[in-house]
């Protein structure tokens, strides 16, 4: 059974010329979908988030926006320099076409190291483009596999030449006569 784990932050407050600066008001989820299958070992799923959004509009909350632009590192940003951090993510592919304001958008990250936690911000554009503040910092935790294998049950010896193990005549059981 996949491990599931929902991070939903609201974005801060947009300052800038224009209301269409207001576009960046989508609230970023990252919906953690499955590290592993119990007793599994890692796989493809273990290494993919899904991240989920609410559309932001183009102005404010109304309209479509034009873009996202979604970045992931597994160094946290650190202070109030969210630029360098930025500048240093990796850029996710495959972004969906911004919805109309108030629907749910999604994008799924492949090639993550389970091993490691992975830090996701998200930035939105409109026409012309005004990209909207950074969002909240959405993070996948690392998949750390508690589950044992299970236990070997049907282990048996064989003697070299035998076909099938024979007990000793001593552990054999002795048939019980009926009267």
């Amino acid at each position: 059974m996949p491990t599931h784990l929902a991070i939903r932050t609201a974005l801060c407050g947009i300052s800038g010329r224009t209301r269409r600066a207001a576009a960046a008001l989508a609230v970023l989820v990252a919906t953690l979908v499955g590290w592993a299958a119990v007793g599994h070992a890692a796989t493809t799923v273990d290494s993919t988030a899904t991240l989920l959004w609410t559309a932001p509009g183009d102005d404010g909350s109304s309209g479509v926006a034009s873009q996202y632009d979604v970045r992931y590192r597994s160094v946290a940003p650190t202070g109030t320099d969210t630029l360098t951090w930025w500048n240093a993510a990796t850029k996710v592919t495959g972004l969906p076409h911004p919805g109309v304001a108030g629907v749910t958008d999604s994008v799924q990250v492949h090639g993550l190291d389970p091993s490691q936690t992975w830090y996701f911000v998200l930035r939105t554009a409109d026409e012309v483009p005004n990209w909207s503040h950074y969002s909240n910092i959405a993070i996948r935790a690392p998949y750390v596999d508690h589950t044992p294998p299970a236990a070997i049950t049907d282990l048996t010896v064989a003697l070299a030449g035998a076909t099938t193990p024979e007990l000793p005549a001593s552990q054999k059981a002795v048939p019980q006569r009926r009267n």
